[in-house]
């Protein structure tokens, strides 16, 4: 899954305007302008269009558990190695974490977006890479598990 596409995505869903993404860079150090956001929210066929380095979005998604759960008093901050590479099993745990998601709250999301797993299915792609009963997540699936996010934390807010 390209970087791009997930943090498109995620800003679509979770409605962030260009202010609340600066303010979740803003802890990391990162200041981006708005023209660096509108670029990196761009497909890879429009003029001006940037890649976004993993590294970025994981930054992003580290501060989004940040603000959403806070953080731990005693939590050190970890570096982010800027080669490594982030997975979609990696987002669906950085997302079931920043909003505090237990296993029905992630069926609930995946059933708003017409996706029903198994138990089993759910365990899977949250156990460690190695594991016997893991099991890689799709491009598909992830992009429709932050859809079901937004709909279901608007549903909460309602």
């Amino acid at each position: 899954m390209r970087t791009n596409d997930i943090f498109r995505k995620l800003t679509q869903s979770l409605q962030f305007d260009t202010l609340k993404i600066q303010t979740l860079f803003a802890p990391a150090g990162i200041d981006l302008s708005e023209k660096e956001i509108v670029n990196l929210l761009k497909t890879d066929y429009q003029p001006g269009f940037e890649t976004m380095p993993d590294y970025i979005l994981l930054i992003f998604l580290n501060n989004l558990i940040d603000e959403y759960r806070g953080k731990k008093p005693d939590a050190v901050m970890e570096p982010v190695n800027k080669h490594g590479k982030i997975s979609n099993n990696d987002v669906l745990k950085k997302l079931r974490i920043a909003f505090n998601l237990h296993e029905q709250d992630v069926r609930e999301a995946l059933k708003l977006v017409t996706i029903e797993l198994t138990k089993s299915d759910l365990s899977a792609l949250f156990r460690k890479p190695g594991h016997e009963h893991y099991k890689a997540c799709d491009d598909e699936l992830v992009l429709d598990f932050i859809d079901g996010i937004g709909k279901l934390l608007q549903t909460r807010k309602a």
